[in-house]
């Protein structure tokens, strides 16, 4: 056989073949691929004519995904070869590709109600390579690179730490075609995110108001693509898309540190599992104590909302336009439980709530008992004359910080807010005994008038020394005691011989006049004067030391009541007959 009838030959044998792919391309294009589960159409292996003649691409060896009409070398199948540009499609993109892969293209008849904007409009190469690709699904690109090639503003999502995102897989979530769920999703939201969260959509596990609402999505709150997006969604600004009474921390002369740094899990870190309203991580007064550790013990406290943790009763959570981010103003918050202190029918005005700076100044809201132990620190922050420096004695229940053993009523109507008469409200401890001769202020309850009720430069709690004291009522026997020995030898004076509060002897005296004399003056004669057994003249009492000797001083020797002859004849007439008996 010569040459020219070879290469004749050959010629003939290629028209045939190239014939051959234009009848069953024919075919193809009038009898769609019918069933749910067409048979690929597979071409028998030509050499590698297309290339060789410049209709396709160079060889494929080196990719790892081969598109199977273009590896089997079935250009026909997509290429119009009947045509004058056998490089062009037979038909638009997606119906090309509709023809094989029918599944994955639905019909016009059956659009999804949300489409991909690429596969909308039939542009399928924008994602995937016609012929190979070195991706799986014959994508043009990393599935990462390819969606960010669009969505830029999930950029990083890669190095985010939601486990599918770090591993690049978008389609993990979304199809990449379309979908009956909004953003493409593959489920609905909570439903998807359920698939590997599931205790987070468990009624049984998780706060159903939180996250099971309907209306509620995964997404209102967490972004899924960039989870350490600034600001976070878990924030002021976020939590207020649904919660529209939260204002602008702006809006607070005082607002609360988190909630101005939009740090709400702070405070509410348990949105989906916690059922204690609001959202707390655990009971009010626990949360709150994690920073206000002063306040730690206040659960054990004898407040009744302190006791239950109810912070927020007094104080607001997110700030305030009150000290302290309180609801309302102090005496306000304090009148809505304790309105009796309030009440100016039954309230002493000099103490009244309302005459205070603040109910503050006295109580401590968190730790009442701590105010009962210091109760005398702080009544001095106003009455800062209760203990001065230089007391030298001082009343047992203000030293020990028990004011209230003496004033109970702090908002009660009684004078000086005691919590009775002060003659009463002293005798709870100092009982006095039954007595004949009863010194007047007390038989009268004026026990203050004699005593400083907290506390005193003198000794016994008295106003001034004894002298003075006494000399207040008694100013003539005070101005002469102090010119007798007495005055300068007796360390207790006036109360050396009388009883300050009352006795069984006139005067006051606390033992018989003779007795009480003798108890110093043990060893001075009488002489032949009788010191005892009748009656004064002069005094219509009993003889005794006194009836000659003036207890308080004089200006004579020996404090004699007079001097001289005066003294004797102030009793004995020389001119009766009887002047030298006894009387």
């Amino acid at each position: 056989m010569s040459r020219h009838h070879f290469v004749r030959s050959g010629l003939i044998f290629f028209v045939l073949v190239v014939l051959a792919f234009i009848l069953l391309s024919a075919c193809r294009r009038s009898q769609p691929i019918p069933g749910p589960t067409p048979t690929p159409f597979v071409a028998p292996t030509p050499p590698p004519i297309a290339a060789t003649v410049g209709l396709g691409p160079a060889p494929i060896d080196s990719l790892d995904f081969v598109h199977q009409p273009f590896g089997d070398g079935a250009c026909g199948v997509c290429h119009d070869l009947q045509g004058p540009d056998p490089t062009q499609l037979w038909g638009a993109v997606q119906d090309v590709c509709r023809d094989c892969h029918w599944q994955e293209v639905p019909s016009e008849d059956a659009k999804l109600v949300h489409a991909h904007q690429p596969f909308e409009q039939g542009d399928c190469i924008a994602c995937h390579a016609p012929h190979a690709s070195s991706q799986p699904q014959l994508l043009i690109a990393p599935i990462t690179e390819l969606c960010n090639s669009c969505h830029d503003d999930h950029k990083t999502i890669i190095d985010q730490p939601h486990p599918s995102l770090a591993a690049g897989e978008c389609n993990l979530c979304h199809i990449a075609h379309g979908s009956d769920f909004v953003a493409l999703l593959r489920q609905p939201p909570a439903k998807l995110c359920g698939t590997c969260h599931p205790d987070e959509i468990d009624p049984s596990k998780s706060y159903a108001e939180h996250a099971q609402s309907p209306d509620l999505k995964c997404t209102e709150c967490h972004n899924p693509h960039d989870p350490k997006a600034t600001p976070p969604l878990m924030s002021q600004a976020a939590c207020s898309t649904c919660h529209e009474k939260l204002v602008a921390s702006t809006s607070y002369t005082r607002p609360h540190a988190p909630y101005k740094q939009g740090k709400c899990q702070d405070c509410h870190p348990s949105f989906h599992k916690n059922p204690d309203a609001p959202l707390l991580s655990s009971n009010q007064a626990r949360i709150c104590n994690t920073c206000h550790e002063d306040h730690g013990q206040v659960i054990h406290q004898t407040h009744p909302e302190i006791a239950k943790g109810e912070c927020l009763l007094c104080h607001d959570g997110h700030g305030s336009n009150q000290p302290y981010l309180l609801v309302k103003s102090e005496a306000q918050t304090c009148q809505s439980c304790h309105p009796q202190p309030f009440d100016q029918s039954h309230t002493f005005n000099g103490h009244a709530a309302d005459r205070l700076p603040a109910c503050s100044t006295c109580h401590s809201p968190h730790q009442p008992q701590s105010t009962g132990a210091k109760i005398a620190q702080t009544c001095t922050t106003c009455h800062d004359d209760i203990l001065p420096a230089n007391s030298v004695s001082s009343h047992e229940p203000v030293v020990n910080g028990d004011c209230h053993d003496c004033h109970p009523q702090f908002h009660g109507d009684q004078p000086r807010k005691l919590a009775v008469v002060p003659s009463d409200i002293c005798t709870t401890c100092h009982v006095q005994p039954a007595v004949a001769v009863p010194h007047e202020p007390v038989a009268n309850g004026e026990c203050t008038s004699c005593h400083g009720p907290h506390s005193s430069t003198q000794p016994m709690l008295l106003l001034a020394s004894t002298s003075q004291l006494c000399g207040q009522c008694h100013a003539e026997q005070a101005a002469s005691f102090s010119h007798t020995q007495h005055a300068q030898q007796l360390a207790s004076q006036c109360a050396a011989c009388h009883q300050p509060h009352g006795g069984d002897n006139a005067a006051l005296l606390k033992e018989r006049t003779n007795t009480l004399c003798e108890g110093c003056h043990q060893d001075l004669p009488h002489g032949f004067h009788p010191v005892s057994g009748g009656r004064d003249p002069l005094r219509g009492e009993e003889l005794s030391c006194i009836s000659c000797h003036s207890p308080h001083g004089s200006d004579n020797i020996a404090d004699l009541r007079a001097s001289g002859d005066a003294l004797c004849l102030s009793c004995h007439n020389l001119q009766s007959p009887t002047a030298f008996k006894s009387p």
